[in-house]
């Protein structure tokens, strides 16, 4: 901080560059700006920052599947989305090591009903088969013509597949292959269905073999 005199600038109350100068008790005061802050976060703020991560990190390996199962949802993007509603299904430990609970995981959510689909897996021939089961329609949550997709997560890859099966109100069987250097071992399955035009979703199921 210095004082100083200055007949073309009078009382100066303005900012230039990183030098604040203002005017107090008869004086022009020149005062340096404080661009930096000591950080000295909380072991809770640390855990919300590796959840965060991990969920950001995610995101963007599932993005093409959120913008799908996250639409309308709040006011931010589908990512945002995502990350808000999955933060408790995120653990961390002593270490802030981050861990995503698959099993408990949302990739899509919204107000219709979830549709019926059932898998199972052949090792012989590395195909899954997704078994979807007819819906009736119900008014404001369930349309016969509701698009039902299946997800694919590569846990140790990080890659994600989406395939689309039938249209709620139809019975039915689609098979699809395990990509090449997937391990069915470490891939986690899921089910959601979206309106036609795209503008709703339900929430996810997690499926198992």
């Amino acid at each position: 901080m210095a004082e100083f005199n200055s007949y073309l600038l009078g009382k100066a109350r303005k900012s230039v560059g990183n030098i604040t100068l203002c005017y107090t008790r008869g004086k022009n005061i020149a005062k340096a700006k404080v661009f930096s802050r000591k950080d000295n976060p909380t072991p809770e703020v640390l855990a919300q920052r590796a959840k965060m991560k991990a969920l950001v990190q995610l995101s963007r390996q599932l993005l093409p599947v959120i913008r799908k199962g996250f639409v309308g949802i709040g006011k931010g993007s589908a990512a945002n989305a995502f990350t808000s509603v999955n933060m408790s299904r995120v653990s961390v430990d002593e270490r802030n090591v981050a861990t995503v609970d698959f099993d408990r995981l949302l990739c899509a959510s919204g107000m219709l009903y979830p549709p019926k689909v059932e898998v199972t897996y052949s090792e012989e021939n590395k195909l899954y088969s997704f078994v979807q089961e007819m819906q009736d329609e119900e008014n404001g949550y369930a349309f016969n013509d509701d698009v039902v997709y299946a997800m694919l997560y590569e846990t140790v890859l990080g890659r994600a597949r989406l395939v689309t099966l039938r249209a709620r109100g139809e019975n039915g069987n689609t098979t699809y292959a395990l990509p090449e250097e997937w391990s069915n071992e470490n891939v986690k399955l899921y089910c959601f269905a979206t309106l036609k035009n795209g503008k709703g979703a339900s929430d996810s199921q997690v499926m198992t073999l």
